[in-house]
């Protein structure tokens, strides 16, 4: 799609540079050379800032009838199933119609019917589309802590709804889509207020949200979270029945790397201990 919207604009500018050397001669398509790639600039330059993001839109398939969409946010997961697509997290504001146009093509039709939408959490990247997708009417499956604070945040403002069509759960929520079955489960407050996962049993997938991360762990202590929760939760997820687990960012993992991250936490968490004390631990496997 970039090459071809980079070739029109291409071809515009060239055909400003045929009728200026037909105006002016020689000394003109020196001057018009010269202008080209400032023309390039201000076109680029005047692309909203979601078409400038809609070009980082890439999705890819990790098992059959499940896709992975990257960029804009969080990576969102989408379950294709007999009765429509199960769509997990939203991305940030603004890319909705990004993210549509993926689904789409994803689904092979102008106008997909969306199951449900699944949140991992409530953070402006998983959650950033929200209201959009109640707008739409469509059920949006949420931990309850998640519910609260969507519900004071950018479903505050949804014209029309007072009672946005939120489905919530407290410890797990099973999914029925035609021939797919969606498992979510809370697994603890360690990592941020709300943390759940979302398993594809079937094809042995599990989606990690911002559970997994690549970097230096951070924890989010002043809302209540901790990094001995966090490994907690690591720990509880490692009961669970997957082989490919997806986090928002960077390439699908196994138990290998989230054995790593536990011990990572772990060993972060004796030092923090005074600065950010166990609170909210979650439950036993």
């Amino acid at each position: 799609m970039r090459l071809r919207t980079r070739s029109t604009r291409c071809e515009r500018a060239m055909a400003r540079l045929a009728i200026a050397i037909r105006a002016a001669g020689r000394h003109a398509l020196t001057m018009a050379l010269l202008s080209v790639p400032a023309v390039l600039a201000a076109s680029e330059g005047s692309r909203s800032p979601e078409q400038a993001e809609a070009t980082a839109l890439t999705s890819g398939l990790v098992r059959p009838g499940l896709y992975r969409i990257d960029g804009g946010g969080a990576a969102s997961l989408v379950r294709v199933s007999s009765k429509g697509l199960v769509v997990v997290d939203s991305k940030r504001a603004g890319m909705y119609e990004p993210l549509m146009a993926e689904l789409r093509r994803i689904a092979g039709s102008p106008n997909p019917p969306i199951r449900a939408l699944i949140l991992t959490g409530a953070g402006r990247d998983q959650a950033g589309n929200v209201a959009r997708f109640v707008e739409a009417g469509v059920p949006v499956i949420v931990q309850r802590r998640v519910a609260e604070e969507l519900v004071r945040g950018p479903l505050a403002a949804v014209a029309g709804a007072a009672t946005p069509p939120l489905v919530t759960y407290d410890t797990d929520y099973q999914l029925f889509a035609g021939d797919a079955v969606i498992e979510v489960e809370h697994v603890g407050s360690g990592k941020s207020r709300a943390d759940s996962i979302v398993l594809f049993p079937d094809l042995r997938v599990a989606a990690l949200g911002e559970l997994f991360v690549a970097a230096t762990p951070e924890t989010d202590c002043a809302g209540g979270a901790n990094l001995a929760g966090w490994s907690a939760e690591i720990d509880h997820a490692m009961w669970i029945a997957f082989d490919i687990a997806v986090p928002s960012r960077g390439a699908a993992i196994g138990k290998k790397e989230l054995t790593a991250l536990k011990a990572t936490l772990d060993a972060m968490a004796i030092g923090a201990a005074k600065a950010c004390p166990v609170a909210g631990a979650p439950r036993s496997p």
